[in-house]
């Protein structure tokens, strides 16, 4: 079986046996790629504290088509994103956008622009020193929009009509007008944190309010990729 070596981010961890693991990557080659580390279990095993969820490492792999869960053949920390995992705050935000990209990405398909943007996020939130919440906003808009998700902001979604000023928020795709049907009614300061959040590539801007786009923003993601996400219910407990 060849060999494939790849620059990834740990998604997710699920014990197998007593001395073994599944991880599962998003790469920027492969997507989703779940591979069976073995013996990581094992008491003082070197590949433990590697294989740690949201680290950033370069892995080796044997490949074999067909196959759901590959085999790991080597490990080496990157970067583990300390900054997030010593703040309570951080790493409890940082859990939607990972379990988004868990969710939206698929297995060996290419996901170099999401790689990018997710890894983007993780060293931009390292080094935040404003609301965590405002930082988990604009990483969840910024991989929507890599993805194909990206809600319309500027136009009505309903009826197509340029909307300076939107008056309510549909979870099918975006804003709308005070004429069309919407889930949620928008304020304009609402409305104006959207589209700073939405707009800004480079870093997370600072908004006003972000509690109060938190409620829209998730189950806008949730809508648009069908799936529930558990991290909200964490989030809610913890900070609602």
């Amino acid at each position: 079986m060849p060999q494939e070596r790849t620059e990834a981010v740990v998604l997710r961890g699920v014990d197998f046996s007593e001395t073994s693991r599944i991880v599962t990557f998003l790469t920027p080659d492969r997507g989703r790629l779940a591979c069976m580390a073995r013996g990581v279990r094992r008491k003082k095993s070197p590949l433990a504290s590697t294989l740690d969820t949201f680290n950033r490492v370069e892995i080796v792999y044997y490949w074999k088509d067909g196959r759901a869960v590959q085999n790991l053949a080597e490990a080496a920390l990157l970067d583990g994103f300390g900054g997030i995992k010593a703040d309570l705050d951080k790493a409890t935000f940082a859990a939607l956008p990972l379990e988004l990209v868990y969710k939206a990405v698929h297995e060996n398909e290419p996901s170099l622009e999401l790689y990018a943007t997710f890894v983007h996020g993780l060293e931009s939130l390292t080094r935040w020193e404003g609301d965590a919440r405002a930082h988990m906003l604009w990483q969840v808009l910024q991989l929507m929009s890599v993805a194909g998700f990206e809600p319309a902001l500027d136009t009505c979604v309903a009826c197509g009509r340029d909307v300076e000023t939107p008056q309510g928020f549909a979870y099918e795709g975006g804003v709308t007008c005070g004429a069309c049907r919407s889930d949620v009614r928008l304020t304009p300061e609402q409305a104006a944190g959207l589209r700073a959040l939405a707009g800004s590539r480079d870093g997370c801007p600072a908004i006003k309010n972000p509690a109060a786009l938190y409620p829209l923003v998730h189950r806008y993601a949730a809508r648009q990729i069908e799936a529930d996400l558990r991290s909200v219910r964490v989030i809610d407990q913890m900070f609602i």
